[in-house]
């Protein structure tokens, strides 16, 4: 049986010690590890016997760098099975097929990456196209709330064996949704059109009876829905990348960038690729999709860079950013002084998100910041 990659002891043993991490403190992950080698037996067997059924996802609402998301958690024994299914089959049968500049996270790649790709292009298509060259910047609406399952799982099943594509199958349903309260226009609708599963969410489940379910929408939160999102718009990134023959295009999950000689150019471009990705149910979002002259202020990632007549770059952090750490430090000193943070672990956090962006150019921004820790604190960050 060609699933023992995923069910061998030591695959759910290393799945196990990464699907812990950040979670440790929770009883049930608590619980597990405390019956680690009988937890791990028994996931086995239930995989092997094909008895294996993923217990329902708990859904709730978190605010996440300014956007309300709709997460679906899983249960430990679950994230430990998704972790190996994605370590041993998921991620080794796609990455071969992605592209080098989908910048998404997966081992040596990540934002730190797609920034260094970004601001290689800027220089180089700077250098070969001059300064009236223009930059697309798009952006997808809803991107994980609009996934097609079938059109996923078909990309998927070209790579898997016939049982891993069951088994994957199998852990697809569990992102179906309850639409038993939508009319059949409501239906067809949101099947065709842009879903919001935040709003939706927001339905009582009282009013949803389980007779009908759509099959669109991967949760946040969950392992497959993570390598989903990198291999989704896998044939678009291609079609640009070989077809087209476009050397300056990167992709970071549902943010997207493409320099070219012309605005004319890429508006034709952005026309066909608008008809592409609805055909595979992707929206592209017109109010965050613009064209730029190259030579203008662009965001990307959360940095805003800008192009020097001598081919250099100012790269300065969003403003939104240091507003978002000020009112975590705020959060923080509320923690602290309720006595469920030390000082030390406040000191440590700063410290982590001062050293991702101090090689920017916004030191006046992050001196201010350090000023106001020092405020709140009465202490410098770097003590301790």
């Amino acid at each position: 049986m060609s699933l023992e990659q995923i069910y061998n002891a030591d695959s759910l043993y290393d799945a196990f010690m990464v699907a812990k991490h950040g979670t440790e403190w929770k009883a049930t992950v608590q619980k597990y590890e405390g019956n680690l080698l009988l937890n791990i037996l028994d996931t086995k067997r239930q995989i092997k016997d094909g008895r294996y059924k993923p217990k329902p996802m708990f859904e709730f609402t978190l605010c996440e760098r300014g956007h309300v998301r709709q997460i679906k958690a899983q249960h430990i024994f679950d994230r430990v099975v998704q972790r190996s299914l994605n370590d041993n089959v998921l991620i080794p049968k796609t990455r071969p097929h992605l592209i080098y500049d989908n910048g998404a996270s997966l081992k040596g790649k990540g934002l730190k990456f797609a920034r260094k790709r970004f601001e290689i292009h800027l220089r180089n298509a700077y250098k070969e196209y001059g300064e009236n060259a223009c930059i697309l910047l798009m952006d997808f609406t809803k991107y994980y709330d609009n996934i097609l399952h079938d059109v996923a799982l078909g990309q998927f099943q070209k790579l898997l064996s016939a049982d891993e594509f069951e088994f994957l199958k199998m852990t697809f349903k569990e992102f179906e949704i309850d639409v038993s309260c939508m009319t059949e226009e409501e239906y067809l609708r949101n099947m065709n059109g842009v879903f919001n599963a935040l709003d939706y969410s927001r339905i009582p489940a009282s009013e949803k009876t389980g007779d009908k379910f759509m099959c669109k929408s991967v949760g946040i939160g969950n392992q497959s829905s993570q390598i989903t999102g990198v291999f989704y718009p896998n044939s678009i990134d291609t079609y640009c990348k070989t077809v087209k023959g476009i050397k300056y295009y990167g992709r970071y999950m549902d943010d997207t960038y493409i320099i070219m000689r012309s605005k004319e150019e890429l508006k034709e471009l952005l026309s066909d690729l608008n008809e592409r990705l609805k055909a595979i149910g992707i929206f592209v979002n017109l109010e965050k999709t613009h064209i730029h002259r190259i030579t203008s202020w662009l965001p990307w990632l959360k940095i805003n860079y800008k192009l020097k007549p001598t081919g250099g770059l100012i790269r300065k952090v969003h403003s939104k950013t240091f507003a978002r750490e000020r009112r975590k430090l705020v959060a923080f000193n509320r923690l602290m002084q309720n006595g469920r943070i030390t000082l030390d672990k406040v000191k440590q956090c700063y410290r982590s998100w001062r050293g991702t962006y101090r090689k920017y150019d916004s030191k006046t921004k992050l001196f201010k910041l350090d000023k106001f820790f020092m405020k709140i604190f009465k202490e410098d960050f770097k003590d301790g």
